[in-house]
């Protein structure tokens, strides 16, 4: 028997929907039908079912102009803090992994999702519209291997948890075991004015008494979607005001969005009286206002009793850094799998700065969910397909670790898409490594042009991996003229053209060269060496390509700029605006690997040099100065000036010259000395640190003694006068 043109032209698979949709209710589950044919049919057959389930709340994801009420894929974010029934995701547009997952997260138990796919065994044949995200240019979307959506074509055709019904194929029996005799899950929560499970309950005390201590304990949560962290923050908020512990509550999320349902459940627990807006909630005289992160460092707020900081894995580790250093109590809750930071990468980056200023935080996390039930068929198969729950390979693998047995390869990524279990490792490691990593970033690697995977293995076991990606090597130069100019940015070559448009190097897209995407090694095995034994094949490699450099970006940390200059490599940019992933501005470090490579960096680090003074006095001026300092120190110092400016030296050091009025000459003495004396270890980093935010940051007098732990002025020029007998060289 052949399916007919729509679902609803088969009584019998209508009624399957209608059996699939009992049991997601019943078990409180969210269920997984695929509709896998072409557009047209699947459209039909998701209009029929829509109409079917008349119940239901609807989305439809769609680059079809044709579908009823719908969303295009990158409106998947919007869904987020809400809830539906129904979820009809049109693959035939292109299968947008970030979308994916965020749309799953919005659907609740009990609901299905419908996914129509071009057939199973052809889908990766096809080109994919989505895959435009990292097609660099020039290439296009269907010059793209389709890896990932033969991996995902694979993973949904195996399970059995997904329901399939083909265009023009025979009926597969209609009664499987999902449909049969369900099991009856607890009950959906639906009062939001009271916790929902035992964990929740344990999240709003932890809050609690992280708001009643004097101490400086922060509480860390962590937890999956649907298990409702949100609502615990907005519960124990509410608790608090209602019970008079707290008046001024304040709020923080990568955006207000984020953080729609802390104040849904804390307005239901307050009553009628809470008043929401945009600004956040308020209840007689107490508040709790929603500031941006960024906002909420840059300008002064009345006194917070607690800061909540939800979705914190995609807030810039600095900027989280900055808020623990400012806020004695603060609760930090983390998504574990999230689309907009993963939380397990979260935790163990943050962790260091954690044990630093507060050794005393504590960790929670909530494994119930609250949306759906136990065991739910959607969540496992979006942790697979998107390896939101990939984990690198087990300490153990590395006991009785030897330098002599690592093995250093380039991966084919053909092969690597089919090897599972490496490829599970290998995407877990880059998780830990960086806590922003999304979806999106599995199909790069798979798919992306140009892009190169390295691992360092010990026996089967990823003990460290490398992703590089190749760019510049634009012949055009009317292209390369634009890019100078600001006219065009074609996307990818990230670093040529950071070196043209802000760079001021007009010829930097004409060099080819290697960018370092990431590096990361397992945490067992950190400060062996191993990132670096990476570099040194990626460069070998490039080497005997001909191509002209490799480099970096990445945002201006001290410890980042040491490991890189460690490395062999030399700042050749350093950006003016915060990079909306690191919290730094991005600095970008090149190494040379032919004559042309060489000229271009020599010139880059002459006008790095030249334009440094100028913009740490501006733009810069708020950069910390210890990652000014990285950077000063990495590159070539200046000659010494002429004996004039040298007595102005020694008027400061060693007699009673002003700071103000030896400014200038001050400055020109750090630019010339610091690196030197560093290097020579003839004065510490944290003076190295003062002397640029005084010199070249002019930094107030007041910053100035608060930053360096001072007493007062006296102090502070007493210090800056021995710093300067330090740097001034001998005759």
């Amino acid at each position: 028997m052949n399916i007919p043109a729509t679902l609803a032209d088969h009584p019998a698979l209508c009624e399957l929907v209608r059996g699939l949709h009992a049991v997601a209710r019943a078990r409180r589950h969210r269920q997984i039908l695929l509709l896998a044919g072409r557009p047209a049919w699947c459209e039909a057959s998701a209009r029929a079912l829509s109409t079917m389930l008349t119940d239901s709340t609807a989305v439809w994801l769609s680059e079809a102009e044709t579908a009823p009420g719908r969303h295009p894929s990158r409106a998947a974010e919007q869904l987020l803090g809400g809830e539906v029934d129904l979820l009809i995701l049109d693959a035939h547009g292109g299968f947008d992994p970030d979308g994916f997952g965020l749309a799953c997260g919005a659907l609740r138990g009990g609901g299905l999702l419908v996914l129509l796919t071009p057939p199973l065994a052809h889908w990766a044949e096809r080109p994919d519209p989505q895959a435009a995200r990292i097609a660099i240019w020039p290439y296009q979307p269907e010059q793209l291997s389709n890896r990932f959506i033969a991996r995902l074509a694979r993973l949904l055709d195996a399970s059995p948890a997904v329901i399939k019904v083909r265009e023009g194929a025979p009926l597969t029996p209609l009664t499987p075991p999902e449909t049969v005799a369900p099991t009856c899950a607890p009950p959906l929560h639906t009062n939001p004015a009271t916790p929902a499970t035992a964990d929740q309950q344990r999240a709003i005390a932890a809050i609690l008494v992280t708001a009643g201590t004097r101490a400086r304990q922060p509480l860390v949560i962590s937890a999956h979607r649907g298990r409702g962290k949100s609502a615990a923050l907005g519960l124990a908020a509410a608790e608090l005001l209602a019970s008079g512990q707290a008046c001024c509550i304040v709020v923080t999320a990568p955006r207000r969005s984020a953080v729609g349902a802390l104040y849904a459940h804390a307005q239901a627990r307050l009553g009628e009286a809470a008043r929401l807006d945009a600004e956040g909630l308020r209840w007689g005289q107490c508040q709790m206002p929603f500031r941006a992160p960024e906002v909420l460092l840059g300008a002064p707020e009345p006194h917070a009793d607690l800061l909540l900081v939800d979705e914190a894995a995609a807030i810039p580790a600095p900027l989280l850094e900055r808020l623990l250093r400012s806020h004695p109590r603060l609760v930090f809750a983390s998504t574990v799998h999230g689309y907009e930071g993963t939380g397990r990468g979260f935790e163990i980056r943050f962790r260091a700065a954690l044990d630093r200023l507060a050794p005393d935080w504590r960790a929670l996390s909530l494994d119930t969910p609250i949306r759906w039930a136990a065991g739910d068929p959607l969540e496992a198969l979006s942790f697979r397909a998107l390896l939101l729950d990939a984990a690198p390979a087990d300490a153990a693998a590395f006991a009785g670790f030897d330098d002599a047995r690592i093995a250093y390869e380039r991966l084919d990524r053909a092969a690597l898409a089919e090897d599972e279990p490496r490829l599970r490792q290998l995407f877990g490691l880059l998780v830990l490594a960086h806590y922003q990593t999304r979806p999106m970033d599995l199909r790069m690697l798979l798919d992306g042009p140009g892009v190169r995977l390295y691992v360092a293995r010990f026996g089967g076991a990823v003990a460290a991996t490398l992703i590089a990606t190749e760019e510049g090597g634009l012949e055009d130069a009317a292209l390369r003229a634009d890019i100078f100019a600001g006219r065009r940015r074609p996307r990818g070559h990230l670093l040529p053209q950071t070196l043209s448009a802000h760079g001021g190097l007009a010829e930097a897209p004409a060099r080819r060269m290697l960018r370092v995407v990431r590096i990361a090694t397992h945490p067992a095995l950190t400060w062996r060496g191993l990132g670096r034994a990476l570099l040194q094949r990626l460069e070998a490699d490039a080497r005997r390509e001909g191509l002209d450099l490799v480099g970096a970006s990445f945002g201006a940390a001290p410890e980042l700029i040491a490991f890189w200059t460690r490395c062999g490599y030399a700042p050749a940019h350093l950006g003016t605006s915060r990079n909306a992933a690191s919290g730094e501005p991005a600095l970008v470090v090149l190494r040379a690997l032919s004559p042309a490579g060489a000229d271009l960096l020599a010139l880059a680090e002459r006008r790095l040099a030249e334009h440094l003074p100028v913009l740490l006095a501006g733009p810069l001026r708020t950069l910390a100065p210890e990652s000014a300092l990285a950077v000063l120190s990495a590159l070539p110092p200046q000659p010494c000036p002429e004996p004039l400016t040298r007595q102005e030296w020694l008027g400061f050091a060693e007699a009673s010259r002003p700071f103000e009025s030896s400014l200038p000459a001050l400055a020109r003495l750090g630019r010339a000395r610091l690196a030197p004396a560093l290097s020579a270890a003839r004065i510490r980093p944290e003076d190295g640190a003062l002397w640029i935010a005084a010199s070249l940051q002019f930094w107030s007098v007041a910053a100035l003694v608060e930053h360096a732990g001072l007493s007062g002025r006296q102090t502070l020029i007493e210090r800056l006068r021995a710093i300067a007998r330090s740097l001034i060289p001998g005759d």
